[in-house]
């Protein structure tokens, strides 16, 4: 399957601009045969802790989200963003799937960096979905720290880890090595769309696809621009159950006795 990632700088309350550039980049892949593109974190509405900013991209959301469907529909792809919304009246910081059906699905960020805990309210809950017979999990910016939510993904089946990030430049140390090390931990490829320039922070861009060895295979080095890989979800049984060759095994290996208290 061909995976495309999106990195560019959306603008905070700049909703139609924002949405251009979905338009823009989701014609691009469309007509290069990618049939799943994920974007940067909250790109819909920009990333922002304006809560009247953040309150207008959950009605801006609901107005294109058809607009969205059809270009789904049309490219047989899987569009995956992000975008403040509403549950219970708390808003939260939520990455919406697209992919071709009405029924829209929703992950809400469980696990807040900083100043978001004063904005938003934390999800309760992980996402694994499939789409044309391959099986996504998500998580968002911050949680790529917790090795917790990329194993529990993978268990459930997840083969390809989607992972928007608005991520601040300054700690590009921990970006490099945790999206590798997720990817490596769980034999799954990790498909990362970041945010450039400046905002709330400087960011950090650096959007890569990485593959179950660890193995950056594109990465972006524009500011902005979409990214490429033919994923082959064939080879992860490899890395996780053979041992031979560069393969780990951990998921061959592992003692599940051990964790029954932590995970199942």
């Amino acid at each position: 399957m061909l995976i495309a990632s999106s990195q560019f700088n959306p603008i905070p309350g700049k909703f139609e601009y924002n949405f251009n550039k979905y338009i823009e980049f989701i014609n691009e892949a469309g007509k290069n045969g990618a049939m799943t593109i994920l974007f940067p974190e909250l790109s819909l509405s920009g990333y922002t802790y304006d809560f009247e900013i953040l309150k207008k991209g959950v009605d801006f959301f609901k107005e294109i989200k058809s607009e969205l469907l059809k270009l789904s529909r049309k490219f047989n792809m899987a569009i995956v963003g992000g975008t403040p919304r509403v549950v219970l009246g708390k808003l939260r910081n939520s990455v919406f799937v697209i992919k071709k059906k009405k029924d829209i699905l929703f992950y809400d960020k469980t696990h807040l960096f900083r100043k978001e805990k004063e904005i938003f309210e934390p999800g309760e809950r992980f996402l694994v979905y499939k789409f044309n017979g391959v099986y996504f999990g998500i998580f968002i910016c911050y949680e790529v720290g917790f090795p917790e939510i990329a194993r529990i993904l993978a268990i459930n089946g997840a083969q390809v880890f989607l992972a928007p990030f608005a991520f601040g430049k300054e700690r590009k140390h921990i970006y490099d090595i945790a999206t590798r090390a997720r990817a490596i931990e769980n034999g799954s490829f990790l498909v990362s769309s970041s945010t450039t320039g400046k905002g709330v922070m400087e960011y950090l861009g650096n959007s890569r696809i990485v593959g179950p060895d660890g193995t950056i295979l594109a990465r972006a080095r524009k500011k902005e621009e979409i990214i490429y890989y033919d994923i082959d979800v064939s080879t992860i049984d490899f890395y996780r159950f053979k041992e031979e060759g560069k393969s780990h095994a951990y998921f061959l290996n592992r003692q599940k006795h051990l964790y029954t208290d932590v995970i199942k």
